[in-house]
């Protein structure tokens, strides 16, 4: 039943092959999209480390957990949804399709999270002929990574739940409840899940029928329209973004998070927390990070957490368990990570698939996964393997070399052509600081030790300038997630790279010699050097995107706003899955999504 108050569907045309846009709009209002070579992400991955830790020893945050069993979960999500019907699965219960919303990667610039609340909470009218409406879905199914650079409650609600419901007051009083289901990825057990069950898990406290008028709805939306600045400051908040006054700000709030939990341990004090985070007109179901659920006779519907490593011993035995007993039972998968990424088989995925017993060669799987923040869509065997991180991060280009025989993709957004004009720009962007100042300012401390080490002496110099490159290409190697298995391409990249890296204050110092001697002095070759070290690292990087060893570094330099989308799906009773992916290239622009691919399975 759709929303009285909902606006008129959208007409959903085909994309087509127009031309990309020539510049694409980034957000201009707080909080801005995450520059992840800068000082904030840096923080972040300090908390990586600290999660990285407690998951390799006794501690394990998923011993709160209690797993529902399918029939439990499909009972949950019956009454959430208030189906007429009995039965086993959730068509039946429904006595009609279902319809399943999922998207993956969301929380990162807020203006970007508006829009594509816009695409996801919109009803959309095929132009085919068949006057067909996609309407919103029953389920709404995160992917993992709710929010960056790690899902914290106050990062949830500042980058997903704030402008997101801000769109979903917009739209009026929901006539009816609708469920979501989530997995998480990497980034939300930097917080130890602990945001991602204060959004994901169900709250028993809280059985009314309509939550549009909770104080705690209501509170969100007061913080969320505060925070929204009027559209005469956009101006000063592009200027804002320039001065990279966001780092300060954003570092600074994850500074105080995390002194406040450490004075609270040290003190045996409470830390405020939200207590919990909502999305106008939908209802969390789940108890735990993974779940299984009974979509048709014939179709289950999976969601697998693999922690920061691998499937715990209670995963394997839950779906195992249900592959054993059900082994005619077909599944959509949500995936953490993908099975296959970039054109080549990707070890997380696939250790993934191993856990569960599963072959996408031998198993009919639908697998949907996020991780890479962008389209790929592959049949594989009697399987179907689709990449869908398009949910709000920064876009990873697809696979820019050519693809070995029978592996290219049926579908990708961006293609290969787009993906290899955002990657040229890669160094040019690295240099202007777009990903942020730590580069410039390691250029500048590195430069500093071997200008002084040259005062002391020649010998000193240069050991100085060995030291410097041999370590250039230890952590350059370091850096390629395939060094295992193409180490001697690996080294050979890193071999060009670090010594140049190294050479490069030599190179300036010699250059403003020859062409400006007056400038010659020691401060401004350490300028020079934060911007032509960058310079170096941003082409070693864009080396390794186009020789297919590492794609993710480099495209994370552009923090690019644009190729977003979304996947909408329709489960029918017989078992049948139909998907359309509907997006925008230029996420912020004005124009109407467009429909980027459409498949069945």
């Amino acid at each position: 039943m759709a929303e009285p108050t909902a606006p008129e569907p959208l007409p959903l045309l085909p994309r087509g092959n127009p031309a990309p846009p020539v510049a694409f709009r980034r957000g201009s209002q707080e909080p801005y999209g995450i520059r992840w070579f800068g000082s904030t992400a840096l923080l972040g991955h300090v908390r990586h480390l600290t999660a990285e830790r407690l998951a390799t020893g006794q501690l394990d945050t998923r011993d709160w957990m209690r797993a529902q069993t399918p029939g439990e979960l499909l009972r949950e999500v019956a009454r959430v949804l208030e189906t007429p019907g009995e039965g086993d699965t959730l068509t039946e219960r429904l006595g009609r399709d279902v319809w399943i919303d999922f998207v993956a990667d969301t929380g990162d610039d807020s203006e970007v999270s508006s829009a594509v609340a816009r695409m996801v909470f919109a009803e959309y009218a095929l132009q085919d002929g068949s006057g067909r409406v996609l309407p919103r879905g029953d389920l709404l199914v995160f992917g993992g990574d709710t929010a960056y650079p790690l899902s914290s409650a106050p990062e949830i609600a500042r980058r997903l739940t704030h402008p997101w419901n801000q769109v979903l007051a917009a739209l009026g009083a929901p006539a009816r409840l609708r469920a979501m289901l989530a997995i998480p990825g990497n980034h939300d057990w930097y917080d130890g899940l602990d945001g991602f069950a204060r959004i994901f898990r169900r709250d028993p406290l809280r059985e009314r029928a309509d939550r549009s008028n909770d104080p705690g709805i209501r509170e969100q939306l007061r913080l969320a329209e505060s925070a929204n600045p009027r559209e005469s400051g956009r101006a000063l908040g592009r200027l804002y973004r320039q001065l990279h006054l966001d780092e300060i700000a954003g570092s600074i709030a994850l500074a105080e998070q995390a002194v406040a939990e450490a004075f609270a341990v040290l003190t045996g004090r409470k830390v405020k927390r939200l207590s919990r985070l909502w999305l106008i007109g939908y209802r969390a179901v789940q108890e735990a990070s993974y779940w299984l659920l009974p979509l048709a006779p014939g179709l289950d519907l999976w969601g697998v957490d693999r922690h920061l490593r691998s499937l715990d011993f209670r995963q394997r035995l839950f779906f195992n368990d249900r592959r054993v007993g059900h082994p005619d039972v077909r599944r959509i998968l949500v995936s953490p990570d993908p099975a296959v990424a970039m054109g080549d088989p990707n070890t997380p995925g696939q250790q993934i698939l191993n856990a569960c017993g599963l072959s996408l060669k031998a198993d009919p799987t639908c697998y949907l996964t996020g991780d890479s923040h962008h389209y790929e869509r592959r049949e594989i065997g009697p399987s179907m393997h689709v990449i869908a991180g398009g949910g709000g991060s920064f876009v990873h280009g697809t696979r820019v070399r050519r693809h070995r025989r029978g592996s290219k993709p049926a579908c990708a957004f961006p293609d290969a052509k787009s993906s290899r004009r955002l990657a040229a720009s890669v160094p040019f962007q690295l240099v202007l600081g777009t990903a942020g100042l730590l580069p410039h300012v390691g250029c500048a401390a590195l430069a500093a030790l071997q200008v002084s080490m040259f005062g002391i002496g020649p010998l000193a110099g240069w050991m100085a300038t060995a030291l410097v490159a041999a370590l250039a290409v230890f952590f350059m190697y370091q850096a390629v997630l395939k060094r295992r298995e193409r180490p001697w391409e690996t080294l050979a990249v890193a071999l060009v790279h670090g010594p140049l890296l190294a050479l490069a204050p030599i190179g300036v110092g010699w250059l403003l010699l020859r062409v400006m001697p007056g400038l010659a002095t020691g401060l401004v070759d350490l300028v020079a050097m934060a911007f032509v070290g960058p310079l170096v690292i941003g082409h070693f990087l864009l080396a390794l995107v186009l020789t297919g060893l590492e794609h993710h570094h480099a495209y994370a330099v552009l923090g690019h706003p644009g190729y977003k989308f979304f996947l909408r799906l329709c489960v029918h009773g017989d078992g049948k899955v139909e998907a359309w992916t509907i997006g925008k290239e230029d996420t912020l622009g004005e124009d109407l999504p467009r429909l980027i691919d459409r498949f069945e399975w």
